[in-house]
C-alpha cells in the first residue's frame, strides 16, 4: 500500500511491545520511525515507556526539558510544544522520564490525559516505543495502535513472555469494549485463564448466554492488528520458532500475528547504541536494509480505515481502582 506523506488528516499510529525487557524493542522503534521518516513522512517517536526512557540517549539528545511530563503541565499549552527535533529530518522525538522518583506511577486521570494529548499531535504516523510488562499502562499505550509490533526473541523466557503480553493486550481491550458490569464479568474467566487454557475457546462460550457480546469479542480480535518481529536471531533456523509461536497464538487466542520479519543479531546494531545514533543514518548494509524492509512490509499491512495512513478510534478506559 502506498502512503502520500503529509496528506492525513489524523495520525496512523504505530506501537511498539515486548513482554520483557532487553529484546530490542527501542532501536527497533528508532529505527523504523527514521526509515519513514526518511521517505518522508512527519514522524513522531513516543517514548512511553514510563521511569526508563532512553528514546533520547539514542539519538544523541541531552536530557530534555520537555516531553511527558510538559505534557501533563496545563500551562504548557498544545501537544506539539512538547516535541524535540532529532538529528533526523522529519522525525521528532516526544521524550520520556527517567531516573526520577514515581514517574511510573501516573494517575488515570493523567494517562487518559496522555492518550488523548497522543492522538492530537500534528504527525502522519507516531511510533509508540511502550515499556515492557503487562501493567495497565503498558497494555493501554499499547492497545492505542492501528497496528501493534510485538518484538521477542528466539529465547523461551522471551516467546513466553510475548504471549503472555499479547493476552493481557486483547482482554485489556476487550474490557474496555464492554459497556455492561454483566458483561465484564463474563469475560472474566478468560482473564483469568492458565497458558495452558484456549482462550478462545472460553470466549466462544459466550456464544450460548450472549451472542451479540460474543460477535462484538470475536470482532474486536479480528480486528486487532498485531504483527510479529524477531529481533537478536543467530541462526536463520532459529527464525522459524517465530511462525511457530504466532500459530500457538492463533490456536489459543484467535489472533492472527503474522510475522513481519525478522533482525539477525549483530554488533553494528549494538554498536549504533553506544553512537548514539539510529542505525539507518549511516551507510547501507544488511542491517539497514533489513530496517528499510520491515518499515515498508509494515506500511503494506497498515489498515485502509478512514485515509491511507488508517486512523484507530478513541478507546475509553474506564480504569479500576487497582491501576
Amino acid at each position: 500500500m502506498s502512503i502520500a506523506p503529509q496528506q492525513a488528516a489524523r495520525s496512523c499510529i504505530i506501537t511498539v511491545g515486548g513482554g520483557k525487557g532487553g529484546v530490542g524493542k527501542s532501536i527497533l522503534s528508532l529505527n523504523l520511525a527514521a526509515v519513514l521518516a526518511q521517505d518522508g513522512h512527519r514522524v513522531v517517536i513516543a517514548d512511553m515507556d514510563l521511569g526508563a526512557a532512553n528514546q533520547h540517549l539514542l539519538l544523541g539528545l541531552p536530557s530534555p526539558a520537555m516531553g511527558l511530563q510538559a505534557m501533563l503541565d496545563k500551562s504548557v499549552g498544545e501537544a506539539k510544544n512538547c516535541l524535540i527535533e532529532t538529528q533526523v529530518p522529519n522525525l521528532r522525538l516526544l521524550a520520556g522520564t527517567s531516573g526520577v522518583l514515581g514517574a511510573a506511577n501516573i494517575t488515570h486521570a493523567q494517562k487518559v490525559l496522555l492518550l488523548r494529548k497522543l492522538r492530537a499531535l500534528e504527525a502522519d504516523i507516531i511510533v509508540v516505543d511502550v515499556g515492557a510488562g503487562v501493567g495497565y499502562n503498558a497494555l493501554d499505550f499499547f492497545d492505542l495502535g492501528a497496528r501493534k509490533l510485538i518484538v521477542t526473541t528466539p529465547q523461551v523466557t522471551a516467546l513466553h513472555d510475548a504471549y503472555a503480553f499479547l493476552k493481557s493486550a486483547v482482554l485489556r481491550l476487550l474490557r474496555h469494549n464492554v459497556e455492561e458490569d454483566i458483561d465484564a464479568a463474563l469475560l472474566e474467566p478468560a482473564t483469568l485463564s492458565t497458558s495452558t487454557e484456549k482462550v478462545v475457546q472460553i470466549l466462544a462460550r459466550l456464544r450460548e448466554t450472549r451472542p451479540l457480546l460474543a460477535d462484538k469479542v470475536f470482532t474486536e480480535i479480528e480486528r486487532f492488528g498485531a504483527c510479529m518481529v524477531g529481533n537478536q536471531v543467530f541462526k536463520d533456523a532459529h527464525a522459524g520458532v517465530f511462525g511457530a509461536v504466532a500459530r500457538t497464538m492463533h490456536d489459543y487466542l484467535g489472533l492472527k500475528v503474522p510475522v513481519l520479519g525478522w533482525l539477525r543479531s549483530s554488533a553494528t546494531i549494538h554498536e549504533s547504541v553506544n553512537n548514539r545514533r539510529p542505525l539507518v543514518l549511516d551507510r547501507d548494509t544488511k542491517d539497514t536494509a533489513a530496517f528499510r524492509s520491515l518499515a515498508r512490509t509494515l506500511l503494506a499491512t497498515l489498515p485502509a480505515e478512514d485515509h491511507d495512513l488508517g486512523v484507530v478510534d478513541e478507546v475509553v478506559i474506564d480504569e479500576p481502582s487497582a491501576a
